[in-house]
């Protein structure tokens, strides 16, 4: 098997046999077959075109070997845990990214794991969901982010990842499996939308209950029962669980039930992280900056960006989960408190972009000497946030950047709950405000019209965990044997596939500390 780098198609062509044979110089029969590795755009040599790495299976190949953008190679298989039957059925609490692949590891492995969510099943989740965003009735256990999926399930559903893992193809598998398109395993930027995730969902979870496990819905884990510095079990609000081994997925939102384990002797630590607004500009005018004069062209999907700046107060200022053709969303999970979120559906064919511009918050802003201080500082800015029926607050980039209130607002926003035009430096610092104007001027420089045609919807306020939960080298709590902390609540991941990788991981970590007799 061949690995052959750049091989090259038009914008508006698919991939084949002969494209394969132009890049060796061979007759296209020589090609016996062949699977995309990897696909993403080529803008040099001011023409746009994509660009792949393909697997192929060519005859004589030893004859290509010698050219510097071919090599042999196979495509890098994952290798499932050895089958364990374990005498206590593990438990999962959080049925997010992290939550839904700890699980499913373990119940592939044979060991019959039982998942614990506070919220309902994407199905009436969505409903609930729905509602909010209609009428503004806010459900507390069953919203954007809590509930089956976790909260990347009303997100743009975005796949990209800067770890390098090789857990990352199990988790592309496992959702074309369940009904993504194929092509997320090859796409550079790949992402599978709000519509697509909720059927995604539903099938992982019943491929786990058809392998054993088991999963409780409008089940929270409220305490961790320890004796002798080791898990014995979980007091739900529908009753204890006796168990040994609990993995702890449970998101960057659930404030109250760190209060709970911080209370039973599990250490936490505060992080920096980030909070900011949402921006929206013409999805038509995001394109023509990326695409130039090939911007409408039917073989190019919405157009992307990614922006990051360092202000001169040090606060590093980045685009954070970019929504092509998406909306602006509440993602509040309290009364009286807003917070909101991107999401785009599969077809991202809205008339906005929208991305998060997020400032690094660090500790110095927050901290008064309480592990979850950081938590009390994210409601103070959603507090200062909520406007009446969970309506935004919201701002013209340009009026922003002059310190008035918007009157005559540039582009109508996607927000569904309703816009209330004002100043919006009230929200933050004096130090945020700066750090966020210097970035503005920068971003404009990069895309013009980032200012001019541009608004601000806040608070962006859940991108990030203010927490870790600290794990030793086998991905146990160094506070309780048993305790398995995971994913983006933890501390350890930040999107579906890092959150996915560490939920795969922490299985893993079950599964060999119990093999070991290593507890």
């Amino acid at each position: 098997m061949l690995k052959i780098h750049q091989v090259y198609t038009e914008i508006d062509e698919k991939l084949n046999r002969e494209h394969i044979a132009a890049k060796l110089r061979c007759p296209p029969s020589d090609i016996i077959s062949f699977k995309i590795d990897r696909q993403s755009l080529d803008a040099r040599h001011c023409e746009l075109r994509y660009s792949y790495s393909v697997f192929a299976e060519v005859k004589r190949q030893e004859k290509y070997l010698r050219r510097k953008d071919v090599a042999e190679g196979n495509e890098e298989k994952y290798i499932l845990p050895e089958k364990t039957v374990m005498p206590e059925r593990p438990v999962v609490a959080g049925f997010g990214p992290a939550g839904m692949f700890a699980a499913l590891i373990l119940a592939e492995c044979g060991c019959c794991p039982v998942v614990i969510e506070r919220g309902r099943p994407v199905e009436q989740r969505t409903e609930d969901v729905e509602r909010f965003f209609k009428e503004g009735i806010l459900d507390p256990e069953s919203n954007v982010q809590y509930g089956e999926g976790g909260a990347g399930t009303f997100s743009d559903g975005k796949l990209t990842t800067r770890i390098k893992n090789h857990r990352i193809r199990k988790v592309l598998e496992e959702f074309v499996e369940a009904g993504a398109s194929p092509e997320i395993m090859y796409q550079a930027m790949p992402h599978l939308g709000t519509d697509q995730l909720v059927g995604i969902v539903k099938n992982i979870r019943e491929k786990i209950i058809r392998l054993g496990g088991e999963v409780r819905f409008e089940t929270k884990a409220q305490r961790i029962v320890i004796s002798q510095g080791k898990l014995s079990g979980v007091e739900t609000s529908r009753g204890m669980i006796e168990c040994t081994d609990l993995i702890a997925a449970l998101g960057h939102s659930a404030r109250e039930t760190y209060e709970s384990l911080l209370a039973c002797g599990i250490e936490i630590f505060q992080k920096d992280f980030a909070a900011g607004i949402r921006v929206e500009h013409p999805q038509e005018m995001i394109n023509r900056n990326q695409y130039g004069k090939f911007s409408g062209s039917p073989g190019l999907p919405a157009a992307s960006y990614r922006l990051a700046f360092k202000a001169s107060s040090g606060r590093g200022v980045y685009s954070f989960c970019m929504c092509p053709g998406g909306i602006v969303i509440p993602a509040s999970t309290e009364e009286g408190m807003l917070a909101v979120n991107g999401m785009s559906y599969s077809g991202r064919s809205g008339n906005n972009a929208n991305s998060a511009i997020l400032v690094q918050i660090p500790r110095r802003d927050f901290d008064h000497g309480h592990p979850l201080d950081g938590y009390v500082f994210q409601s103070e800015l959603e507090k200062r946030a909520w406007r009446r029926k969970y309506q935004a607050p919201s701002q013209n980039i340009a009026d922003y950047l002059k310190n008035r209130k918007t009157e005559s607002p540039v582009l109508a926003s996607s927000y569904p709950r309703g816009n209330v035009w004002e100043d919006m430096h009230g929200l933050f610092s004096e130090e945020v405000n700066l750090s966020l104007a210097e970035a503005f001027s920068d971003f404009d420089r990069r895309i013009p019209g980032f200012i001019t045609q541009g608004i601000m919807v806040g608070m962006e306020s859940r991108s990030s965990s203010p927490i870790r939960m600290e794990r030793d080298e086998r991905g146990v709590s160094i506070s309780c044997s048993g305790l398995y902390p995971c994913g983006e609540g933890a501390g350890y991941a930040g999107g579906i596939v890092s959150s996915a990788v560490d939920g795969i991981r922490q299985a893993e970590n079950l599964i060999a500390n119990y093999r070991s007799g290593r507890k």
